[in-house]
């Protein structure tokens, strides 16, 4: 994937909380059209604030196609000094699908026989007529491994390090994190993901390094020099 004299920075942000994140007790899956909260839009423009204040710079920004992702990247990407003629929109960053059970109540679809199998299966499960996070991992990581290449070769022709944002959904970047970590897959659900958090991996000369993992502290801490106004 990448040489010993390259160095690419992976940055995942899930999407801010979208209308159908409101209600827990609802399996979203997909949801492509459910658009961002009013509380979701306030997330996202405290991640561009924090973009704006680290003065982070994407060589890449990579984006799903679904409502929520694609506004979060908007707006968190307007506050800051970043192109966004850049932003690639794929259905291949889609979060898992729910099948049949879209927009069905979770504690009714999650029988005790599901439940068991979930245990067993982990991410080989697969919802009726839905995606198991193996599933979406294949997809996402096939999308992913060209720009990656690309980025590593742009890393030694301009001896700099090349980021790629990845604007997405949770499970969706929990399956891209365990997949490049070699994490055991019956822990993969276990890899938080808060709204707008963000997620890093760096490739580099030692390897796959995990730099940071659902990092939310922008919805905690005041951006310095940052008012509710700007």
């Amino acid at each position: 994937m990448t040489t010993t004299n390259s160095r690419v920075r992976l940055i995942f942000i899930r999407h801010g909380q979208s209308e159908a994140n409101k209600v827990f007790e609802l399996l979203c899956g997909q949801s492509i059209s459910s658009e961002l909260s009013s509380l979701g839009r306030e997330q996202a423009i405290l991640l561009g604030k924090r973009l704006k204040y680290q003065k982070l710079n994407f060589d890449y920004i990579l984006c799903s196609t679904a409502m929520r992702a694609k506004q979060t990247a908007e707006l968190a990407l307007k506050l800051t000094d970043m192109d966004l003629s850049k932003l690639v929109l794929s259905d291949a960053l889609l979060e898992q699908s729910q099948g049949d059970w879209e927009g069905k109540n979770r504690y009714l679809c999650y029988s005790a026989d599901v439940m068991t199998q979930m245990n067993d299966l982990h991410i080989e499960f697969t919802p009726p007529n839905g995606e198991s996070i193996r599933m979406v991992q294949k997809r996402a990581v096939d999308f992913l491994k060209p720009y990656i290449e690309q980025a590593s070769q742009r890393s030694i022709e301009e001896t700099r390090e090349i980021s790629i944002a990845i604007f997405g959904h949770a499970n969706c970047i929990r399956s891209i994190i365990q997949y490049y970590l070699e994490l055991n897959p019956k822990y993969t659900w276990l890899i938080g993901q808060q709204n707008t958090a963000m997620s890093e991996i760096l490739f580099n000369e030692h390897g796959t390094v995990l730099v940071k993992v659902n990092d939310a502290a922008h919805l905690t801490f005041p951006i310095p020099g940052s008012s509710a106004e700007n």
